[in-house]
């Protein structure tokens, strides 16, 4: 299988998975993606725990990784197979390795709520910006003319636009419903939010 099958069928199951969460899961997935403009959906999303709720949780977690390494791929240097799988790897690394260090950080602090609500609003922004950059995905592989750096320039100031959003946030939520410091909060978003991508765009990019 060639590099551009790998990419084609990875850009499959990317739409399949869209339409998946269109067709079934599309009344919590939209309470799920609302949750980045009001906290109201995220809280009735989050009150909804069931099984229904776990397996769109993991339909929202690979296409957020499908599309994350889709992207990722096409702007490393090395444009190759052994790159998506590299990237691909990454990712769930960096993902699981969060997970544990937020979950391990409530049970040391005795505030598991707390950790599963940074979990929760961290994916969130995350799993919404995979959602929105799939149509963008699709053209920067398969446009017939090339506009791929267009492409990344404008996934790229959503990424930022998103971040920013995510920051903000953090702030809000720790700061009024936890009374964290804004000094925490700040340190917990440079070491576990923004330093993966600084290190990334640096192993990786340059």
């Amino acid at each position: 299988m060639s590099l551009q099958d790998i990419f084609f069928v990875l850009i499959l199951f990317s739409f399949l998975l869209v339409s998946i969460i269109k067709g079934f899961y599309w009344k919590h997935a939209k309470l799920l993606y609302m949750g980045v403009i009001a906290q109201r959906h995220s809280n009735q999303y989050l009150r909804e725990e069931n099984a229904f709720i776990y397996r769109l949780n993991l339909i929202t977690f690979l296409l957020m990784i499908i599309n994350f390494s889709l992207v990722l791929a096409k702007i490393h240097p090395s444009f190759s197979l052994n790159t998506v799988i590299m990237i691909f790897t990454i990712l769930l690394i960096y993902y699981l390795v969060k997970k544990i260090i937020v979950v391990l950080l409530g049970k040391l602090f005795k505030q598991n709520d707390l950790a599963k609500l940074t979990i929760f609003f961290s994916l969130l922004f995350d799993k919404t910006l995979a959602f929105i950059i799939t149509p963008l995905v699709v053209i920067s592989h398969y446009f017939v003319f090339e506009i791929t750096h267009i492409i990344l320039t404008l996934i790229l100031i959503i990424t930022i636009l998103f971040l920013l959003l995510k920051m903000f946030w953090f702030f809000k939520i720790g700061r009024s419903s936890f009374g964290i410091s804004s000094f925490y909060i700040f340190l917990y978003l440079c070491v576990v939010e923004i330093s993966p991508i600084l290190l990334l765009k640096k192993g990786f990019f340059n």
